[in-house]
């Protein structure tokens, strides 16, 4: 099957709804993650195979942003050069297509930085 990406941000914007996560769903780049109370977001779910964004050099633009931030990247297809170039910028996991959303799931809810005051 194939998906355009905003289906695939759509669908992912509701499962993550549904498992209970206050979403944002952004443009593709860095410039649209800043929150209106300046505060930071929990996690990063980033899809490094959007052209449009140059995943790479989007990667290396949100860390300057957020030294901190906390990325899980995604892409499809999915390669091992890919997965080495998201890690050596900063991203936390790595996960590759084909993947099911429950994999998906545990990965952000391991890497999600809890909320003030949990």
């Amino acid at each position: 099957m194939v998906m355009e990406q905003g289906a695939i941000r759509r669908l992912l914007a509701e499962a993550l709804s549904l498992g209970g996560y206050e979403v944002k769903v952004t443009g593709e780049g860095p410039e649209d993650l800043s929150l209106p109370d300046g505060g930071r977001l929990n996690l990063v779910l980033y899809d490094v195979s959007v052209p449009a964004a140059g995943g790479n050099e989007t990667l290396r633009r949100i860390r300057e942003w957020d030294p901190e931030a906390r990325i899980v990247a995604f892409s499809d297809p999915a390669t091992a050069e890919m997965a080495r170039q998201a890690r050596d910028l900063g991203a936390r996991e790595y996960v590759g297509d084909p993947f099911d959303l429950s994999t998906l799931l545990r990965v952000i809810a391991d890497n999600a930085r809890s909320a003030p005051g949990q």
